[in-house]
């Protein structure tokens, strides 16, 4: 009495390839990209660049729905398309000294207030960002950055990755075992 060979040898056969096709748990859990985006109180930091059409935009930023939060900063160049979608280069404001700070106005002191000489911002909290005026005149409204990138390296993600590690060889060995065992089976059912 064969107890279904030819159903065991394709349970054999679609086991390595679910288990191979799902995925490494450490890739998907611990290492995978993150969503990130300015934080819920950005406090943004604006200051241009003395030589050309450049502001160099400071705000925090965290991934997803974590308590991580660190300062990012990013030149803004006046001449070219902002996508707040993409990455952007973050750089070390630190690098660059002489920049002029750009006042941020408050949100209840309108538009009437708006300097007439130099920079000004405002900073906008339905979509995070900052509202631009040079000479008085809009230059225009800026999203912060929110984007997907790789997971930060923060004491967490290195404390689960032997964790996701010791889970994905389990799975493996396991998964192992079970062709193995029902090969076995299938072969010895005659």
């Amino acid at each position: 009495m064969k107890p279904y060979p030819k159903l065991l040898e394709l349970i054999a056969i679609f086991l390595p390839i679910a288990l191979i096709s799902n995925g490494c748990f450490t890739t998907r859990e611990v290492w995978a990209d993150r969503y990130y985006h300015a934080h819920a109180q950005p406090q943004v930091q604006l200051a241009a660049s003395p030589e050309r059409p450049l502001i160099l935009v400071k705000y925090r930023e965290q991934f997803e729905k974590s308590n991580y939060i660190r300062w990012r900063a990013f030149w803004l160049d006046l001449t070219e398309t902002y996508d707040p979608f993409t990455r952007p280069q973050f750089v070390d404001p630190a690098g660059y000294p002489g920049l002029i700070p750009i006042p941020m106005l408050g949100i209840t002191q309108g538009t009437n207030t708006i300097p007439t000489i130099g920079y000004a911002a405002m900073e906008t909290y339905n979509k995070p960002g900052f509202e631009l005026w040079k000479d008085g005149e809009l230059l225009g409204r800026f999203r912060l950055p929110a984007y997907h990138g790789n997971a930060p390296l923060t004491t967490e993600t290195i404390a689960k990755t032997p964790i996701a590690l010791l889970i994905d060889a389990g799975i493996i060995v396991l998964g192992a075992a079970a062709v193995v065992a029902i090969l076995y089976l299938a072969a010895n059912s005659d």
